[in-house]
């Protein structure tokens, strides 16, 4: 895979300092421990909002990004192509990008926790990908990601770290001419001219629908479920580098163009959605013990919970 992209610029509104790693641990083997989330450690958000400009979404330390940087087209991030909608019958974060080919046209979309908190652990998602834009001419090299990110305080920074959970292309790029998902581990990169050591896993084949994302940092280990199916299990890059993890990172959608080469005329539409996200610190949870505790905060009718540092 021939990556030429610029440094992820996290967007946050507040980055703090790192926070001590913690040591994880497997979720207990008896039912109620499963089923039932600990009271410290964990963040739910079943994204209930009204708007990007809701007071309980900015409090709950999410922010939108706007203005500049990359990666994609720089300078196009919008902070109006993201809302709320109703999706499949539940409330949902979406992003939207657009573009008519052109810089000017172009629009793209993120949303992140702004801290640096987020390391070892299980980390989900439900995610919907989408094959074709909901308006306009397909081919755009569009890419829907969920991901997680440390800054790159230097080039070839030893600490860097990044989890690529999902960059889906259903247009392809990078190389690829039909539908994609990469699932990548960072060890570190430079910028110009762009080199990095990772380890990718494609997955060469339409992901369009709504997809339950699941990642487990523990052990040495990072692995990927999709749908409850192992989808990948890094560990190092080809050449021994380590891929897993060094330092706490931050949590982040978002959607954005590779490049404007493949666009038809026109503008089109694009729109990324995700119902929820868990994340479960130091804890080793199997996708169904996620789907449990996921089920068992709306029924209780918890739309967001967040005790992480505690």
């Amino acid at each position: 895979m021939t990556r030429s992209r610029k440094t992820r610029i996290v967007a946050a509104a507040v980055v703090l300092a790192a926070l001590a790693a913690g040591t994880a641990t497997t979720a207990s083997a008896r039912p109620d421990a499963v089923a039932k989330a600990p009271a410290c450690g964990a963040l739910f958000d079943d994204f209930n909002y009204s708007s990007r400009t809701d007071p309980n979404f900015t409090g709950h330390d999410w922010s939108v990004r706007s203005g500049a940087g990359g990666p994609g087209i720089p300078n196009t991030w919008t902070a109006a192509n993201v809302s709320f909608p109703t999706v499949d019958g539940q409330k949902s974060l979406q992003l939207k990008a657009a573009t008519n080919g052109t810089t000017g046209g172009t629009t793209q979309a993120q949303v992140q926790q702004n801290k640096l908190r987020f390391f070892e652990g299980t980390y989900a998602t439900r995610f919907k990908f989408s094959d074709t834009p909901t308006t306009g001419n397909d081919g755009d090299h569009i890419n829907q990601t969920f991901y997680t990110i440390s800054p790159l305080d230097r080039d070839w920074e030893p600490t860097y770290s990044e989890l690529d959970i999902s960059e889906y292309l259903p247009n392809g790029g990078w190389g690829e001419t039909g539908p994609v998902n990469f699932i990548t581990s960072w060890n570190t990169y430079q910028v110009d001219p762009f080199d990095g050591w990772r380890k990718s896993t494609a997955r060469n084949f339409s992901h369009a629908g709504w997809r339950t994302l699941v990642t487990v940092v523990a052990g040495g280990h990072v692995k990927y479920y999709i749908d409850g199916a192992l989808a990948a299990d890094h560990t190092t890059d080809d050449a021994g580098h380590n891929v897993y993890p060094r330092r706490p990172m931050t949590l982040n959608y978002n959607l954005w163009f590779i490049d404007l080469a493949a666009h038809s005329g026109g503008t089109s539409n694009y729109v990324q959605s995700a119902d929820w996200v868990y994340y479960a610190k130091n804890e080793t949870l199997t996708p169904a013990q996620i789907t449990t505790r996921v089920n068992n905060f709306r029924s209780a009718g918890t739309v967001h919970q967040d005790n992480i540092s505690c």
